[in-house]
């Protein structure tokens, strides 16, 4: 094995790869955006592109932004064990330093990992100028659109800095052409480099990923429920085609929502409270629908609970619906859904194989988390990963123990909402369960990006036959493949590679 040796990369502390050096090639030369799978050193070249460029600009800056604090905790961690340069010059930034501390920081700082949120308002208040700053990087930049902060930061940055370099880092981009061309609008990204588990150069480093798919059917009282609740979606969805309102997904009545409610603060007409009503409605019965088919009866049963206590109009109308009502009564008298058991199942069958693997479970919705967590505890360890978001909510502090615990294996089994699949550094698992599936190419690639980093990896999904979890399923697997040809035809058309990095080295 053979490092990198650089002046301001400690010894042995970076492994050269060949793929890493030949996307530095690139991201060194122009403005950058990196796809490269999650375990494949997306901050090590983050760090090597830093170095270059403090080598080149010595007197210069680097600012490091990342969508949480814990996520830009773990970047100056990384930082400073592989940069040849005081810690003290490696810093962390948040909003709860106060802004008169924060512009001597900057001053005296060589490196800045903070949030975009901060350095948006630092920017906006003078406290923060970003002419001395020779290169921002940019994580997670699938965020980088609508009214996120980063595409503010970046047009002040090319603005400012006397000599801007821009390196955009993320796991998936999405899988909509439109969407990608925006990302690298919004940050000035001039070149495209995609590296893949198929690619010759990074399969040496790619430790494997089994997959297993475990099928479920739904039992004769949850299918009843479903196809009342079906009923009772399909009636409100065509009374809203009636007023060319044409809703095929969940997106899509959201979007609805939004649309109609933005409407009625200018128009006010009438058959807009009767359309805002009537969407509020399929979006109710919609979710009761999701988690009948994906997650379990309880979960179900909580969120009724819920929405008995509210008081709406809209509330009232569901709960007095012929179909709704006979679905609820089904899914009292009825049994739990079969992915409990399943899930179970396969736990005991991996603990009995290994007492010492890691485990995470992927589950949407925290209703369902909790109810998971009350189910395995005679199985194995379990602990709960949300955000702090509620009553239940757990404090970025709270999310830091509880990862530390796991890791340490006081845990043995994580169950986790979709904050675990991005902002945290959680380490490598040795499995990773999807309870539900999600049709979001990002997600389903970050969750996956947790297993198979150190060694063969396992990942198993729990599908419930003839539902929506076999369409997001196979819709992930469509769009990932989608968003790989997209970047491949982007990197292509703009690609001007050298062969060599002595440039670098």
């Amino acid at each position: 094995m053979s490092f990198i040796e650089h002046p301001l990369i400690k010894p042995n502390a970076i492994e050269s790869r060949a793929y890493q050096e030949a996307i530095l090639n690139t991201s060194s030369k122009r403005n950058t955006l990196c796809v490269l799978p999650t375990g494949l050193g997306k901050t090590t070249l983050a760090i090597l592109l830093a170095a270059h460029r403090l080598e080149k600009y010595p007197d210069s800056k680097v600012l490091i932004t990342a969508p949480t604090r814990p996520l830009c905790a773990q970047h100056q961690k990384t930082f400073r064990e592989c940069m040849d340069i005081p810690e003290n010059e490696i810093i962390l930034l948040t909003g709860k330093i106060a802004p008169g501390k924060r512009y001597e920081l900057y001053k005296q700082a060589k490196i800045i990992s903070a949030t975009p949120q901060t350095i948006d308002h630092d920017l906006k208040s003078g406290t923060l100028d970003l002419s001395n700053f020779s290169l921002l990087i940019v994580d997670e930049v699938h965020r980088a659109v609508k009214r996120y902060s980063y595409p503010f930061v970046a047009k002040i940055y090319m603005k400012e800095a006397k000599h801007p370099r821009i390196l955009g880092l993320t796991a998936s981009p999405g899988s909509e052409r439109a969407k990608i061309e925006q990302i690298c609008k919004n940050l000035f990204i001039d070149s495209v480099e995609i590296r893949t588990e198929l690619d010759s150069d990074v399969k040496p480093y790619i430790k494997g990923i089994d997959t297993e798919i475990v099928k479920v059917n739904l039992p004769e009282n949850l299918e009843n429920a479903q196809i009342l609740l079906k009923t009772a979606l399909k009636e409100r969805l065509e009374k809203l085609k009636k007023y060319n309102l044409f809703i095929k997904t969940k997106r899509e009545l959201l979007q609805a929502q939004k649309t109609v409610s933005k409407q009625i603060t200018t128009q006010r007409k009438p058959y807009m409270f009767y359309l805002v009503s009537l969407i509020v409605e399929a979006i109710k019965i919609w979710h009761v629908l999701e988690l009948l088919e994906t997650q379990s009866v309880e979960a179900a049963k909580i969120y009724l609970e819920k929405v008995k206590e509210k008081k709406t109009k809209s509330d009232k109308r569901v709960l007095v619906d012929n179909n709704f009502i006979k679905a609820m009564k089904t899914l009292e008298e009825g049994e739990e859904h079969p992915k409990i058991t399943g899930l179970r199942e396969v736990l005991k069958r991996e603990f009995e194989e290994n007492k010492n693997v890691k485990i995470i479970v992927f589950s949407h919705f925290r209703d369902n988390i909790h109810h998971i967590h009350g189910l395995i505890q005679e199985i194995c360890r379990p602990v709960i990963l949300i955000g702090q978001a509620g009553e239940r909510g757990l404090k970025q502090k709270e999310q830091i123990n509880v990862i530390k615990d796991f890791n340490a294996g006081y845990y043995n089994c994580l169950i986790t909402s979709p904050i675990g699949e991005e902002g945290l550094h959680i380490p490598s698992a040795d499995i990773a369960i999807f309870y539900d599936s999600v049709p979001s190419e990002i997600r389903t690639i970050q969750r996956r990006g947790r297993v198979g980093r150190t060694k063969v990896g396992k990942i198993i999904f729990l599908l419930t036959r003839g539902t929506r979890d076999e369409g997001y399923f196979w819709t992930a697997h469509r769009r990932e493949k989608k968003m790989k040809s997209i970047l491949r035809e982007m990197q292509n058309k703009g690609e001007k590679k050298q062969q060599s990095i002595d440039d670098f080295t």
